[in-house]
């Protein structure tokens, strides 16, 4: 069963060879009789292009143009074309183009040459010619004319002879001048001229082709029997399936995606009819090797593209298309990657686009300006390139700039919609308002009126503080001042009524307590003040820091004693001697101590550490607080704040704040840290 299967197919191949030899041997057979119609066709074709009118008008052009260039002793031959050229540039060039290939001569009304080409065209027989005429004007510039050689002599002299009536009349009609523009030099009509035009045979077919192309044709007869032998094999292709005992027209070679088969079946019918003229006239109707290739190519591959094109009658065009179409079937990558050109395309453009809005107003060089308008240059050249579409061209180009601009300043206007908004609620008082949008071109303002929100909330800030400040200084200086102000008051009283004595000087005792008391409050007031104001003379010299912390931790050794404190000290082996004012610094030392001697917990370690570090002098204290360490540490600076908010212990409140403020006139810095209890103050010179 299998072997007659394969017979069968065996069979089927064998038709399929017949299909493509019969068509073969039958275009090869008829190629004597296709080259002798290519060959009458175009002669048919260069008869009626050496005959027409625009031919043999270049002819007449060439005696005008000779004519009115004659030289005279007014005006050069040169001068006069340049005359010309305004009305008549499209002739003078046409006659640039013959003139290389043409032989001429001219002669006056006596027979004397006037002018010639390099060539003299009688030096040889006129009838040796490709191509001669004469063409003669009277006195009064009627022409006749006379084809001396050439193969169609006939048809061209009725043509010519057809132009030359016409000829002075359109002339006219083009170039029209009035009675006072007579004498100037314009297109002539000659007179009592004799011209003799010749071209050789070669120099007449090198013209014809460069410049009077009539192409290469096949006739209708031939090009309809190659159609009817091309739809003869397809239909094969179509049919022979049918016959399902041979088992044919399912192979895997016909069953190729449809986009290749359009594609080879559409360009190679395009080069074949394009170069019929050429395989039939390159050997004069001859059969080649190459031919039996060619055609035996063209049927067979007929074949092939109608053998896959017929799945579509069995299929039907859907199940064909999603069978055999590349399309079809990878639609969906197509779509992705077209998606994805898109998205690219588009991100492309918004770049572009969003480019805009990260210009640098800084920037007081013009670079990017000048981008733009190369770029706007460098499309408008390519625009101009396009010739008459380039108007098309500029017109689309033109609505997408004004889209593209119009889009540009509604979302510049848009964005300082935005700034402005957030400058007025900054006039209004808001403070807190923020700019989270994207401004573009006005980002570098966002930067900067962030910067003036900050600045105007700070000195907002300040201010809220300085008034608070200046509340609690006069509520404490209040409570300072009367505190001992009011125990005096008592105990001058109680002293006016008491006879004892041991009462008398117990009261005595108690108002010189509360009157020193007053007395320091007042200097430290004086001094804070006089320091703020910088109304401060200081006697600067050279003091030994080192020795003078340990005179003074050493005159307060029984407060040290009384409170309990155990001083850990870590001083330098060498001395540390700095230009400083030594009655301030003492001050400052003492107020240090002092202030730990009232708010050290009571039977803890003090910890001082002077050093050198990178040309600078540290002086640091630490302790651990008796109470809970629960304010802001710059606070205690300022005037009037003490460790105690209820205020219980003694002093004025302004011995830290005198400290920072002598420590600032020596150009130092002082700067205080808590960390859970532990109190901590740090200066440096």
């Amino acid at each position: 069963m299998d072997t007659k299967l394969k017979n069968r197919h065996k069979l089927a191949i064998v038709l399929i060879l017949l299909m493509i030899a019969i068509p073969t041997m039958a275009v090869l057979s008829g190629y004597p009789a296709y080259s002798r119609e290519c060959e009458n066709l175009q002669n048919e074709l260069d008869e009626a292009a050496l005959c027409s009118s625009d031919f043999l008008e270049e002819f007449v052009w060439a005696s005008y143009i000779l004519y009115s260039t004659e030289s005279d002793a007014g005006m050069s031959k040169v001068e006069k074309e340049q005359e010309l050229e305004y009305d008549f540039q499209e002739e003078l060039n046409e006659f640039d183009n013959l003139y290389p290939y043409l032989e001429y001569s001219v002669e006056d009304e006596e027979g004397k040459t006037v002018a010639e080409s390099v060539v003299n065209s009688g030096k040889k027989s006129i009838a040796s010619y490709g191509l001669a005429m004469t063409i003669h004007y009277d006195r009064n510039g009627i022409p006749e004319a006379k084809i001396q050689a050439g193969e169609y002599k006939s048809g061209q002299i009725r043509e010519l002879r057809s132009v030359l009536n016409e000829f002075s009349r359109n002339i006219q009609d083009r170039y029209q001048y009035s009675a006072e523009e007579s004498a100037d030099v314009y297109m002539r009509t000659p007179k009592n001229r004799t011209f003799t035009f010749a071209m050789t045979e070669s120099n007449l077919k090198a013209y014809m082709d460069n410049w009077h192309y009539t192409g290469y044709m096949v006739s209708e007869r031939t090009s309809g029997v190659i159609l009817i032998l091309l739809c003869v094999v397809a239909a094969a292709a179509l049919l022979l399936p049918i016959f399902s005992t041979l088992h044919t027209g399912t192979e895997k070679i016909f069953r190729c995606p449809m986009e290749i088969v359009v594609a080879a079946a559409f360009f190679g019918y395009i080069i074949l009819f394009d170069n019929l003229w050429y395989l039939f006239s390159r050997n004069q109707g001859r059969v080649e090797a190459l031919d039996v290739l060619v055609w035996t190519g063209v049927f067979a591959g007929t074949y092939w593209a109608a053998a896959n094109v017929r799945h579509l009658f069995t299929m039907g065009l859907k199940g064909y298309l999603k069978e055999n179409s590349l399309i079809v079937r990878f639609s969906g990558k197509i779509k992705k990657g077209v998606r994805w050109m898109i998205e690219k395309c588009k991100a492309g453009l918004d770049k572009i686009y969003r480019s805009f809005d990260y210009i640098d107003l800084d920037d007081k060089n013009n670079r990017f300006i000048l981008k733009l308008v190369l770029v706007n240059f460098v499309i408008l050249v390519c625009i101009c390139s396009i010739w008459v579409f380039g108007i098309i061209a500029l017109v689309i180009y033109s609505v997408i700039l004004f889209l593209i601009l119009r889009k540009y300043f509604n979302d510049l206007k848009a964005k300082y919609a935005i700034l402005l908004k957030a400058t007025n609620q900054m006039a209004e008082g808001n403070l807190d308002v923020e700019i989270t949008e994207d401004l573009g071109v006005f980002t570098p303002f966002k930067a900067e009126m962030e910067k003036i929100r900050q600045g105007f909330k700070l000195a907002v800030d300040k201010e809220v503080k300085s008034q608070r400040m200046k509340t609690e200084l006069i509520t404490n200086v209040s409570h300072d001042l009367k505190t001992p102000l009011t125990a005096i008051i008592t105990y001058v009283n109680l002293l006016k009524e008491e006879k004892d004595e041991e009462k008398q000087k117990e009261y005595i005792d108690v108002l010189e307590r509360k009157s020193l008391r007053l007395k320091v409050l007042i200097e430290d007031l004086f001094e804070i003040s006089k320091a703020n104001s910088q109304n401060v003379t200081l006697n600067v010299v050279d003091v030994d820091i080192v020795n003078l912390f340990k005179q003074v931790k050493l005159e307060m050794e029984d407060k040290f004693a009384a409170a309990g404190l155990e001083f850990r000290c870590d001083y330098p082996e060498e001395k540390i001697v700095i230009p400083l004012d030594s009655q301030k610094t003492f001050r400052i030392f003492e107020n240090l101590l002092v202030n730990i001697t009232k708010y050290a917990m009571p039977h803890t370690r003090v910890y001082v550490r002077i050093a050198r570090e990178a040309g600078k002098t540290v002086v640091q204290l630490k302790n651990m607080s008796a109470q809970e360490l629960n304010f802001n540490p710059e606070e205690l600076t300022e005037r009037f704040v003490r460790g105690d908010v209820s205020r219980n212990t003694e002093g004025s409140g302004l011995g830290l704040a005198i400290v920072k403020s002598f420590v600032e006139l020596q150009k130092g810095e002082m700067q205080i840290e808590t960390e859970a209890d532990l109190f901590k103050v740090e200066i440096t010179f």
